[in-house]
C-alpha cells in the first residue's frame, strides 16, 4: 500500500474512537484500535510517537476538535464538537483524482458477463467526485448521514475478508440492554440507508442479523477460531426476499397485486420485485402482477407506502393481515 494512504487509516481508526461516546479513549485504548486496523491490512502496528503525531495533524490538517481530559492519573481523548467527524469532511483533490483512476479502471469491465454491478459503481464514482467539486444544486444523492454505527461497517467488512470472529456489543430493539454477542461474520447488507451484518451465531447454532446502528463496539477475538460460511448462500437468500428478515422455514408464496391506473406505468419500469410478473392489465387501466416472495415486515411497510393505490389481492391470509393493519391506522383518526 503506497505510503501515503496509511495515515488516513489511521485517522479513521481514530475518528472512529473519538465519535464512540459509549466508550472513553486514551492512548493504549486508541493504539490497539488503530493496529487492528492496520492488521487488516497486514501493515505494521505503530507506536506512541505515531499517535501524538496523528492526533496533532489530525488538528492542524482537518480542523479536528481534539480535547484532553483527566480522570485520575489517565489522559483521554474526545472531540469538542459531537457534531465533528473525520468521515464527513470533504474530499480533497488528491483523492478524488484517486476516485477518478479507480472508475475508469472499472470501466473497462462494462458489458462484460458478471460485472454488471461495475455500471452502478462506476456511475456513483463519477457522480460522487461531481458532488465534491461540481454545483450541488444540480445533482443530490439518497443518503443518511447521521446513521448511528456507520463506522463500524468498515472493519466489520474487513473482519468478514479476514476471517475474524468478532464480540459484537449490541443494544437490544428497545434500546434498554445491551448485549454480547460472538458472532462469525460473513455478509454485509445495506436495505432502506440502513446496514445490518449476518453471520454465524454458535449460541443458536443459526445465521443471526443484526443492525449496525444498533451495534455500540466491536472487539477482534484473535484466539478463537472462524468457523467458514459452508451452508448459507446470500445470493439465494435474499432471492425471494424483501429488506431483512426472514424466519426460519418459511417458503415463499405468490402474491397477487392490483395497482391503480395512475401508479401502473411506474410498477412496470420500477418492479415491486424481481419475480414481478404482469397478470393482466385491467379496462380502466389497473395493472394486476404477481410477485412470488417471502411476506415480512419490510414487504407489508413497501406495499403500505404506495397507500391507497394497491390492493392485496391473494393470499386471502395476507390480504386479511393488511387489511387488520389499514383497519387499526383508521380508527386512531376515528
Amino acid at each position: 500500500m503506497p505510503e501515503n494512504k496509511k495515515p488516513l487509516i489511521r485517522y479513521r481508526a481514530i475518528d472512529r474512537c473519538l465519535t464512540n461516546t459509549g466508550r472513553r479513549y486514551g492512548y493504549e485504548e486508541l493504539i490497539e484500535e488503530v493496529n487492528n486496523d492496520l492488521a487488516y491490512r497486514n501493515l505494521q502496528p505503530i507506536g506512541k510517537t505515531t499517535l501524538y503525531s496523528d492526533l496533532k495533524d489530525m488538528e492542524l490538517e482537518f480542523n479536528a476538535p481534539i480535547e484532553k481530559y483527566r480522570d485520575g492519573n489517565r489522559v483521554f481523548y474526545k472531540y469538542s464538537d459531537p457534531e465533528y467527524s473525520f468521515s464527513n469532511q470533504p474530499l480533497n483533490q488528491e483523492e478524488i483524482e484517486h476516485l477518478k483512476d479507480a472508475a475508469l479502471i472499472l470501466s473497462r469491465f462494462s458489458g462484460v458477463p458478471g460485472f454488471e454491478w461495475i455500471d452502478e459503481v462506476t456511475s456513483k464514482l463519477e457522480l460522487g467526485t461531481f458532488q465534491e467539486v461540481g454545483d450541488p444544486n444540480v445533482i443530490s444523492f439518497e443518503s443518511n448521514e447521521f446513521l448511528k454505527g456507520k463506522e463500524f461497517i468498515g472493519p466489520i467488512f474487513h473482519a468478514i475478508n479476514n476471517h475474524q470472529v468478532l464480540e459484537i456489543k449490541y443494544l437490544t430493539f428497545d434500546g434498554d440492554e445491551e448485549k454480547k454477542h460472538i458472532v462469525h461474520p460473513y455478509h454485509l447488507k445495506e436495505y432502506d440507508n440502513r446496514w445490518y451484518v449476518l453471520g454465524y451465531f454458535p449460541k443458536r447454532d443459526d445465521l443471526i442479523t443484526l443492525s449496525v446502528d444498533r451495534i455500540n463496539e466491536i472487539l477482534i477475538l484473535r484466539n478463537e477460531e472462524f468457523i467458514e460460511n459452508k451452508q448459507f448462500d446470500f445470493v439465494a437468500h435474499f432471492e425471494d426476499l424483501i429488506g431483512i428478515r426472514k424466519e426460519k422455514d418459511v417458503e415463499s408464496v405468490k402474491i397477487k397485486l392490483k395497482f391503480s391506473a395512475f401508479m401502473s406505468n411506474y410498477i412496470t419500469t420500477k418492479p415491486v420485485h424481481g419475480s414481478q410478473k404482469v397478470i393482466s392489465r385491467e379496462s380502466d387501466g389497473c395493472l394486476i402482477i404477481q410477485i412470488d416472495v417471502i411476506p415480512n415486515p419490510e414487504l407489508e411497510n413497501h406495499l403500505f407506502s404506495y397507500k391507497d393505490h394497491v390492493e392485496v389481492l391473494e393470499p386471502a391470509f395476507f390480504r386479511k393481515k393488511i387489511q387488520k393493519t389499514y383497519n387499526k391506522a383508521i380508527a386512531q383518526y376515528e
